[in-house]
C-alpha cells in the first residue's frame, strides 16, 4: 500500500512539473480536463489495489459503500470486533474480507512443524503467486503445506480470497502451478 501511494506521490508531482510550463498556454477547459484524467488515474490505481479483497460477485455500489467495505475490511485484519452500531452491507461484506485475511496471514503459525516445507520452496512460490496476481509478496500468505514424495511440496497460498496451490521442489524450483486450495 505504501508503495502504491509512493508511486502515485511520484507520478503526481512528475505530471505537475512537466505541465507548469505549458500550463500557461492552457485553457482553463484543458486544465480542468487534466485535472479529472489525473483524479481517475489516481481511483483506478485505488480501485485494482483492493480487487482481491472483494468476493466473487460483490463489488461496492458507490463511494459510501466503498469506504464501509475499507472500514469493516481494517477492523476484521487487525482483529478487531465486529462493530455492531454499523449494519451496512459494505461494512459486513469488509469485516468478512478482513477477517480472512488475517485467518490466512497466520495459517502458517499453526501449522504442526513437521508440516512445514523448506524456506527455498516458500519463497519460490511466493514469487510465482504475486506475479501471477500482480502483487506485492508480503500480500501472499501460505495456508497449508504437505509433501506428497521426497524433496516436493504442496504449498497453498492465497492472496486476499483467492487462492493458488504450487508444487515445489526442496531447492525452490516450480514443477507445477494451478489455480484453487490444496
Amino acid at each position: 500500500m505504501k508503495r502504491i501511494i509512493a508511486l502515485l506521490a511520484a507520478t503526481t508531482l512528475a505530471l505537475q512539473m512537466g505541465l507548469q510550463p505549458v500550463e500557461a498556454g492552457m485553457s482553463d477547459k484543458d486544465k480542468a480536463a487534466a485535472a479529472a484524467a489525473a483524479i481517475a488515474i489516481l481511483g483506478i490505481a485505488a480501485l485494482a489495489h483492493n480487487k482481491h479483497h472483494y468476493e466473487e460477485g460483490y463489488e461496492p455500489g458507490g463511494g459510501e459503500e466503498t469506504a464501509e467495505f475499507e472500514r469493516g475490511y481494517r477492523d476484521g485484519v487487525h482483529g478487531y470486533p465486529y462493530w455492531e452500531g454499523n449494519r451496512t452491507s459494505g461494512y459486513a461484506a469488509g469485516y468478512q474480507a478482513g477477517d480472512r485475511e488475517r485467518e490466512n496471514s497466520m495459517a502458517h503459525r499453526q501449522q504442526a512443524s513437521a508440516a512445514k516445507a523448506p524456506p527455498m520452496a516458500y519463497q519460490g512460490c511466493a514469487q510465482i503467486v504475486a506475479r501471477n496476481f500482480a502483487v506485492g509478496i508480503h500480500q501472499v500468505h501460505f495456508t497449508k503445506a504437505r509433501s506428497p514424495g521426497k524433496h516436493e511440496w504442496m504449498i497453498e497460498a492465497a492472496v486476499g480470497r483467492q487462492y493458488m496451490t504450487c508444487k515445489m521442489r526442496d531447492s525452490g524450483e516450480l514443477i507445477d502451478l494451478r489455480g484453487g486450495r490444496l
